[in-house]
């Protein structure tokens, strides 16, 4: 059942990493093993893989008596550390990465700034010339020779990297009517709806902290319902986002509780605030009891907004209502079931072509790709029906969609594969499989450059995938921002 969320205590939080100062290479060795398994099996660090973390970290300290020094456990500015989130402006200028600090080597999480002229100036050089760019910190990939590995600080913006909580999943940015954006992001350490200033002329980020690799302040934690202790806290456990720059929202999804938030954010930039969440949207997976709401997108920019799960074969759409001076309301409008191929109660990410005529769902159980017909019917309704499937990799994570001029493509990054596929929705194919590294999690897609990038959560980097047709190079890894982190840690 339905329910308006009122008095949910956030998730205790994890102690600091390293409270004594012990040897950082052999906690990292134990910290990427226990989160690996956590996030492979289950992306919920709610039940017995956060236990194993929190024993492992109160055990820590009896290594070694001499406490850390704030710098070092403040995480780098300039690099990757468990990547997950990923979102690009609007003029395809900049890229924003979440470092999730899973393994909690350092006291928070952060997001970084990565140019993508300077990505694509360090492809151009290296696609043209054969030669590593003169002057970066880059070398031939000792394995793939066609692929050219740099330091991620290569691209990072310099001081622009802001620290968030631990455990930041998906992000998203809006654009504001004054041409800059805001960056909205999903964190489940706090857990809260992290926002962010973005000025895209100076490419800083801002969020209420001071001195050097600001720390994101209280105000912009959103983790209460409209900002009043009385009324109660934001679910557990945010995980996917939906960014909305027509009407001014953000819809939030929560990997447990089947809950779903939805956030007031005015486009005229004033300060957003957690408006409505609902409780109870899905019902639990009868296996193991637990509920799930996941992905999120909109048809249409302002309009209906689907939510996954992967606790129920059923996909909910919802509306915003704004009725006079009242908060706006999450509205639960319709919903249908994926059961036209096998009940397909693990689905994931979910996406719409440009037009909102077709949406593409990532389903796990069975591992498929269902194309739905969501154009309108007589009655003006979306019909939501299944137009065809296709068999994919068994542990998709996420996707997205792009057209760089021969139809329209769907990027299926594949978690436990380290691969993307690239699938064709008109021939009903498989066009293209790119190995890209261990763990992809989070893919974007810029069509003016030609580019797709993915965040490899198991190994600390991000491939650069090049879309240019008929080159030689097309559905290839060209450029890889990172190198990648070895068991042990770098």
């Amino acid at each position: 059942m339905q329910k308006r969320v009122g008095g949910v205590q956030p998730q205790t939080s994890v102690p600091s990493p390293n409270p004594g100062k012990i040897p950082m290479k052999a906690m990292h060795t134990i910290m990427t093993a226990l989160t690996q398994t956590a996030f492979t099996r289950s992306p919920s660090l709610a039940g017995t893989a956060r236990g194993a973390l929190v024993l492992t970290l109160a055990a820590l300290p009896m290594l070694a008596g001499c406490p850390a020094t704030s710098d070092e456990v403040r995480p780098p500015d300039d690099q990757f550390f468990f990547p997950t989130g990923m979102a690009i402006d609007g003029d395809e200028g900049s890229l924003f990465v979440t470092n999730a600090n899973s393994d909690l080597r350092y006291d928070s999480g952060s997001i970084v700034v990565v140019d993508l002229e300077r990505v694509k100036e360090l492809a151009a050089s290296w696609l043209n010339g054969g030669q590593v760019p003169a002057g970066a910190d880059c070398e031939i990939d000792s394995t793939i020779a066609t692929t050219l590995v740099c330091n991620e600080a290569e691209v990072i913006v310099a001081d622009s990297t802001v620290r968030t909580g631990n455990f930041a999943t998906e992000i998203g940015v809006q654009a504001l009517d004054d041409g800059s954006a805001r960056v909205f992001a999903a964190v489940r350490g706090d857990p809260s709806l992290t926002w962010l200033d973005f000025d895209p002329a100076s490419r800083e980020l801002e969020c209420g902290g001071s001195g050097a690799m600001p720390r994101c302040n209280q105000e912009h934690r959103l983790t209460r319902l409209r900002d009043d202790e009385s009324i109660g806290n934001l679910p557990a456990e945010p995980f996917g986002l939906y960014v909305d720059s027509a009407d001014g929202f953000v819809i939030m999804t929560h990997l447990t509780q089947g809950a779903v938030s939805l956030a007031d954010a005015p486009t005229d930039g004033s300060p957003p605030v957690i408006s409505d969440a609902l409780g109870g949207v899905f019902d639990t997976d009868p296996s193991t009891g637990a509920r799930s709401a996941l992905g999120a997108a909109a048809r249409l920019p302002g309009g209906r907004v689907y939510v996954t799960s992967r606790s129920e074969e059923r996909v909910q759409i919802f509306t915003v209502a704004r009725i006079g001076a009242s908060p706006p309301a999450l509205v639960p409008s319709d919903y249908f079931f994926l059961r036209d191929v096998l009940p397909s109660d693990d689905a994931r990410g979910i996406r719409f072509n440009e037009e909102g005529t077709v949406a593409y769902v990532v389903n796990r159980d069975p591992a498929v790709l269902q194309v739905l017909d969501t154009s309108l019917d007589a009655a003006g309704q979306p019909k939501n029906t299944l137009k065809q499937v296709i068999e994919i990799c068994s542990n998709a994570s996420n996707l997205t969609v792009g057209d760089l001029g021969a139809g329209e493509k769907v990027y299926v990054a594949c978690f436990r594969e380290g691969q993307v596929w690239v699938v064709d929705p008109i021939g009903g194919g498989v066009d293209a499989i790119v190995d890209v590294g261990r763990g992809p999690q989070a893919i974007a897609i810029s069509e003016e450059k030609e580019q797709l990038y993915v965040t490899n959560f198991l190994e600390d980097t991000v491939a650069v995938v090049d879309l240019t047709l008929a080159s030689p190079t097309e559905n290839r890894v060209v450029l890889k921002l990172g190198r990648t982190r070895q068991s042990g840690g770098k």
